[in-house]
């Protein structure tokens, strides 16, 4: 699993907060950017992964006790404690496998699920990060979630009236663009610069306005 603390170098980071300290200072929205490891737990994806190397283990004990019988005499049968012995090696191991190698699990969990529990996280974090408690409810959160490889954009109730659903969608696919490339910093850049360029006109930055939120780079391992 690739570490979202690890993932950044510190000038990066500071780079990045730049970025928003610029972008506040033409809006009073307020934007937060985030960076997890993971959204999802995906136990299930595990869970399969458990089945599928017991079955396999399962196989291979019992063509090893067959192959000692010799070619010639009957087959015999596996004792059903070394069965279930092996079934439940099997399961743990394979679970252990996904829980330290994502990347093994990664296929057997489908697009759906993972947008489903990118996007719950991102809600989460938007609450607990307060951005649901800015002044003219202008708060933004740019959520990357490195596993999923996906970006979500969420808007409080006076940003998206700046934005508009059609502005979301924009910054999204701008950074979701440089995330294939594998370039998170441009990501950060081209979303938040253009998130300023979007909120100033209808969110101008307010002569006595205060900074409510911080601008550091948020870090999440392994998962919100």
């Amino acid at each position: 699993m690739v570490d979202a603390r690890r993932l950044f170098s510190e000038q990066e980071r500071h780079q990045i907060s730049r970025w928003v300290a610029e972008a506040e200072g033409e809006t009073c929205a307020e934007i937060v950017c985030v960076v997890a490891s993971e959204s999802g737990r995906y136990d299930r994806a595990e869970a399969l992964l458990g089945f599928g190397l017991a079955l396999l283990a399962l196989g291979l004990v019992h063509g090893m006790y067959q192959g000692g019988s010799g070619s010639w005499g009957p087959a015999q049968a596996l004792p059903v404690s070394w069965e279930m012995a092996t079934l439940v090696v099997g399961f743990v191991l394979g679970n252990l496998l996904g829980t330290y190698f994502p990347q093994l699990r990664r296929p057997l969990v489908g697009q759906k699920e993972l947008r489903q529990e990118t996007l719950r996280s991102a809600h989460s974090v938007f609450t607990r990060r307060r951005l649901a408690s800015t002044r003219q409810k202008a708060g933004l959160l740019l959520y990357v979630s490195l596993f999923e490889r996906q970006m979500v954009v969420l808007a409080d109730e006076g940003a998206l009236g700046a934005l508009g659903q059609s502005g979301v969608d924009e910054i999204r696919d701008l950074a979701q663009g440089a995330l294939r490339q594998k370039k998170p910093v441009k990501a950060f850049e081209e979303s938040i610069k253009r998130a300023a360029q979007l909120l100033a006109p209808g969110l101008p930055r307010e002569a006595d306005a205060s900074n409510q939120l911080p601008d550091e780079l948020v870090l999440i391992h392994p998962r919100p």
